[in-house]
């Protein structure tokens, strides 16, 4: 199975080697890392070049937004040549060995799916309506998948691509859940794998950062 994940990295490059590292010591399985960065100013751009060298590096001159970004990144691989494809935000914090193997599994057996571990750590949680099992793997159904970690049938990326008048910081992921839904898929979170994305930690660690982010989302 080939799996591709896609990640947007703007400054914070505190946050990118932590969640990057964990995600390639968790993973538990092997993948092709497409990254673009959206003008960073702090060394991030730098490090990615050099130190971590994902499968493919494309350097904006600043904030293009999440669904121009990841267009960006769909358009410069071959969606064919996979079998699943993750968005993956470089704040996303993994907790549990194999999770991206036991999406890719689940999704690969059963492709109605698009599956996320479970994060905790939202100012807004995500409700999960009721529980099931899958070959073992329990998956708490929900009626919107944020897009922190979104792992999803290559074959939806195809003919989908992001609208690009979304909102900079938004909007993508609740236009693909919606859209996915329509065509009879599934979401769920992975229930014995959480993920952090703890939102007023991150706050408090680069209040600079979200000060920016505000402002960009309010203009």
């Amino acid at each position: 199975m080939r799996v591709a994940v896609l990640s947007l990295c703007r400054d914070r490059l505190w946050a990118t080697q932590h969640c990057f590292g964990l995600l390639q010591a968790l993973a538990g399985t092997p993948f092709d890392h497409f990254v673009l960065d959206q003008g960073s100013e702090d060394g991030s751009e730098e490090w990615l070049r050099e130190d971590y060298q994902p499968m493919l590096l494309v350097e904006m001159k600043g904030n293009v937004g999440i669904s121009r970004g990841i267009n960006i990144l769909l358009d410069g691989i071959h969606v064919d040549d996979y079998d699943l494809i993750v968005k993956f935000d470089n704040d996303c914090e993994l907790t549990q060995p194999d999770t991206l193997k036991v999406a890719a599994e689940l999704v690969a057996a059963h492709p109605e799916w698009i599956v996320s571990p479970h994060i905790l750590g939202l100012n807004d949680p995500v409700q999960i309506s009721h529980e099931e099992t899958i070959d073992g793997v329990r998956v708490g159904v929900i009626g919107r998948i944020g897009g922190v970690f979104m792992a999803a049938p290559a074959s939806l990326y195809q003919t989908y691509r992001h609208d690009i008048n979304n909102p900079i910081w938004g909007m993508d992921d609740v236009h693909l859940g919606a859209y996915w839904q329509q065509q009879g898929g599934r979401l769920g979170y992975l229930l014995d794998y959480p993920a952090s994305h703890n939102t007023q930690w991150q706050r408090t660690q680069d209040p600079v950062y979200f000060e920016r982010k505000m402002a960009e989302f309010n203009a």
